[in-house]
């Protein structure tokens, strides 16, 4: 078997799933083809006539099966794109999603002028001292930033490394949200980064977060109980992440008083 051959299988053994999330079987299988033979994807095409080796088409066809009982081809290959970088990802955390990337758009350039704003700040350059954690808050320039409901920490992790100089910190209620992004923060942010490491935060929306912020981020659950648990099944996504409440509303109603706080 060709390698262009296994991949029309694979195409063809998704197709026929009909599963949520399975609606591109072509660019699927040949994702998971590159992933077995250790390629890229514009390497895999421009060997399209190879054959196949046994020990490699089994392990393809282990892939295929994965991905036809519905779980996510990030979650299998461990690792999805966001804003230009790749955020390691397993059953513990959200896929992050294409869309989300608006979140760290809207971010940088709100984060841009409150930045103006401190940075003509009438008090000198004097450093404020938070009394709730003793952290001291950046002086006029930078800013302080925080990102609840954190997940793989793409959202948090993008701003710090588009704005080195801010001081960013995330936080989860999922301590094993909070290890992936522990891990992603390691591989994705620079030691020494002049705002300091990214500091996570064991905490419901913000309870646990300390404070102030000048900006805070969240992509918090949004979608209805009973609808949750059909989407946590059919994309094998934790239901943590996904759960809203009765409404899809329940994170916002405390996050917007906490925030204000």
């Amino acid at each position: 078997m060709t390698r262009r051959e296994a991949l029309l299988e694979g195409a063809r053994i998704l197709a026929a799933e009909r599963r949520p999330g399975t609606e591109t079987p072509s660019l699927d299988a040949s994702l998971l083809l590159s992933f077995a033979l250790g390629l890229t994807r514009e390497a895999l095409i421009a060997s399209y006539p190879a054959p196949l080796d046994e020990d490699a088409l089994a392990d393809y066809r282990g892939l295929l099966g994965r991905r036809a009982r519905g779980e996510s081809v990030a979650y299998i290959l461990g690792r999805k794109e966001f804003w230009g970088r790749d955020f390691f990802v397993d059953s513990r955390v959200l896929v992050p999603r294409p869309d989300t990337e608006l979140l760290v758009e809207t971010a940088l350039m709100l984060g841009d002028l409150a930045s103006r704003e401190t940075a003509r700040s009438p008090n000198g350059g004097a450093v404020r001292r938070d009394s709730v954690n003793e952290r001291c808050i950046p002086a006029p320039g930078q800013i302080r930033v925080h990102e609840a409901c954190t997940g793989s920490g793409c959202v948090a992790i993008s701003v710090a490394a588009e704005r080195p100089g801010w001081e960013v910190s995330a936080s989860d209620i999922s301590g094993g949200a909070l290890e992936v992004a522990s891990r992603n923060a390691a591989a994705l942010l620079p030691p020494g980064r002049p705002g300091g490491a990214l500091e996570l935060f064991k905490s419901d929306l913000l309870q646990a977060a300390g404070g102030p912020f000048d900006l805070i981020l969240a992509n918090p659950p949004y979608v209805p109980s009973a609808e949750a648990s059909r989407l946590a099944s059919d994309f094998s996504e934790p239901l943590l992440a996904l759960d809203g409440g009765e409404d899809g509303l329940e994170p916002y109603r405390r996050l917007v008083p906490e925030a204000a706080f």
